[in-house]
């Protein structure tokens, strides 16, 4: 059986063989080099981009350029079925990369106009996001709202928003915030199918007349005015938007609105917080989840969590012993606000705010330092300063503009930097009573809108900056700090120019988590 088996293999492979060599067809094989494009050189394997910047490639083809058409697509490696994003459509690559950090093929697809045949390479990009690190200057110019982006290289870039969307904001700008990974969102297919965009970075901005959401990483437009509410509200009178640890906060209208990252409206902002008649002051100070704002009817605070749909008013004179008790109806009520801010420290919000308020009949100004957390579940306490009365002297009480020093969570481990509006930067010292006045004098006639102390322990960002007007064109200026110490290395260790009237702006340095 097996001599047989092998009797028929023989024969058929002689049969081929013998087939082959008496085949004498006429074919005509031609040079692949005079049918297909040839690239000759100028595309590496491997590129590394950075967002915002120039991506140029410049490859080189044999004979006549011309007779060729040219395009630069990529995808994510990771995910195939992501459609391709077209990049040009000429030889020489040049384009501004805006794409999400990440990783990507890269094809150039050079194709004959003569005959169709095409030649093909494919490269490995990496794109990380320069958004990550640096000072969104939040400006008013020519009746719109957009930022001036300083980035890691000390490079202005103006009017990102405009640049990268092709329209920037109605309005003046009122603030900005930015969450390095608590913001999801809904993305329809083309099929129908909706894929979950989960805990991206996000930079919202406010104008008093807009809301807009873009993407953290790479600055395009996610959602407009009428796409970030669940219900678009009745009255669009926007005065504000913050960053929580697990979120976005927004105040409009007199009413405090919290982004929904669960359910079927993901993304959007749910319905409007009962304000019980309040007149809600636009300084809110913010933790994880709960959010204290000050009633200028009353001139008492209340506080908001995500989770609960009621305002908690009075929540100073309820709950434990730590609570600020009788406190309630001799100093939170009646009163001004003449600050509240919350310390941003280490990756996270403190989860308490310094707060200055003015009795509307002594005329007496107090200092609190009010811990937040616990709104939660019904009550705020207070962290030590006890009511501490403010000198009537101290210019603390006459400031426009203010800034906490970040730090360690003792009590009293702060001090609190001001401006009068002037051009000068001043701090007060609540653990022993002082002010230090001066610490820093800008040229005469520049005005100061903003000031901010960056400070995180993980990532050793301790910095300061101060934003100024002149003439219509904004300055900013950033400091070393002096050891732990308040005090500032002068002079300052870089400045910076743009065009608009500024109003704030924010620091973001890689993935810290601090909150706006």
């Amino acid at each position: 059986m097996k001599q047989l088996t092998k009797y028929i293999i023989i024969t058929f492979i002689s049969y081929c063989l013998v087939g082959c060599i008496n085949d004498t067809g006429n074919y005509t094989y031609l040079d692949a080099n005079e049918v297909a494009p040839i690239l000759l050189s100028g595309i590496d394997d491997n590129y590394s981009a950075i967002t915002m910047e120039q991506l140029v490639i410049d490859p080189k083809m044999a004979g006549d350029e011309s007779l060729y058409t040219y395009a630069w697509y990529t995808y994510p490696v990771n995910n195939t079925n992501v459609p391709y994003d077209t990049l040009g459509k000429g030889r020489k690559l040049d384009y501004k990369v805006t794409m999400l950090s990440g990783t990507y093929a890269l094809i150039f697809k050079a194709t004959s106009k003569e005959n169709g045949t095409s030649v093909y390479k494919k490269s490995t990009l990496t794109v990380s996001s320069i958004f990550g690190i640096g000072y969104y200057i939040n400006k008013y110019e020519n009746g719109r709202t957009d930022i001036d982006f300083v980035d890691r290289y000390g490079v202005v870039n103006p009017n990102i928003l405009k640049q990268i969307n092709g329209e920037d904001l109605p309005g003046k700008p009122i603030r900005s915030a930015y969450e390095v990974n608590q913001y999801s969102y809904n993305v329809t297919n083309a099929d129908g199918t909706v894929t979950r965009i989960a805990m991206k970075p996000a930079l919202m901005v406010c104008t008093d007349e807009d809301l807009r959401i873009y993407h953290g990483e790479n600055m395009q437009l996610l959602k407009k005015w009428n796409d970030a509410f669940i219900e678009i509200p009745a009255v669009k009178k926007p005065q504000g938007v913050w960053a929580l640890t697990n979120g976005f906060v927004l105040l409009n209208n007199n009413a405090v609105s919290f982004v929904n990252n669960n359910g079927a409206n993901v993304g959007q902002f749910g319905y409007p917080y009962p304000n019980d008649n309040m007149k809600i002051n636009p300084n809110i100070a913010i933790a994880s989840g709960s959010v204290l704002v000050f009633d200028d009817n009353a001139g008492e605070f209340a506080g908001y969590y995500v989770q609960k749909y009621a305002p908690l008013k009075d929540a100073v004179i309820k709950a434990s012993p730590l609570t600020l008790g009788p406190v309630g109806t001799a100093y939170f009520t009646n009163c001004d606000l003449i600050y509240m801010g919350t310390q941003v420290y280490y990756a996270t919000s403190a989860g308490r705010s310094y707060v200055i308020v003015r009795d509307r009949n002594t005329r007496v100004s107090y200092l609190w330092q009010i811990g937040i957390n616990n709104i939660q579940y019904g009550y705020i306490y207070d962290y030590g300063a006890g009511g501490l009365v403010i000198p009537s002297t101290f210019g603390v009480l006459n400031a426009k503009v203010f800034a906490l020093k970040g730090g360690a969570s003792t009590a009293l481990n702060t001090v609190i930097y001001y401006s009068t509006g002037d051009n000068k930067v001043h701090y007060y010292n609540p653990s022993n009573q002082t002010e230090k006045r001066d610490l820093i004098t800008l040229p005469a006639g520049e005005e100061i809108v903003c000031i901010e102390q960056s400070y995180d322990y993980y990532y050793k960002v301790n910095s300061f900056a101060v934003l100024s007007n002149l003439n219509g064109n904004w300055i900013l200026r950033t400091y070393d700090m002096v050891g732990s110490t308040p005090d500032v290395a002068l002079p300052e260790k870089a400045i910076y120019h743009g065009t608009g009237i500024a109003k704030n702006f924010l620091y973001r340095h890689a993935n810290t988590s601090l909150t706006y």
